[in-house]
């Protein structure tokens, strides 16, 4: 599944999500992640607010894909 939305790939890296890198569309930068239905399930919790990820693997996955978006610049 491919998402631009930081926060949202933040939750799915944060959840252990297989993180296949990342394709850029202009100043557009998408981030692919595998299995594609628990991508939804994890959406699906994180829309509606339900979900949880622990607070340091979340700062991280943040950090880490903010990373990948200016290091690549």
């Amino acid at each position: 599944m491919e998402v631009k939305d930081l926060y949202l790939a933040g939750y799915f890296y944060a959840s252990g999500l297989p993180y296949k890198g990342t394709r850029r569309e202009g100043k557009t930068c998408w981030f692919n992640f595998d299995d594609w239905n628990r991508c939804q399930q994890l959406q699906q919790e994180y829309i509606a607010g339900i979900g949880t990820v622990n607070a340091k693997g979340y700062s991280d996955a943040l950090r880490t894909l903010k990373g990948v978006i200016f290091d690549s610049d």
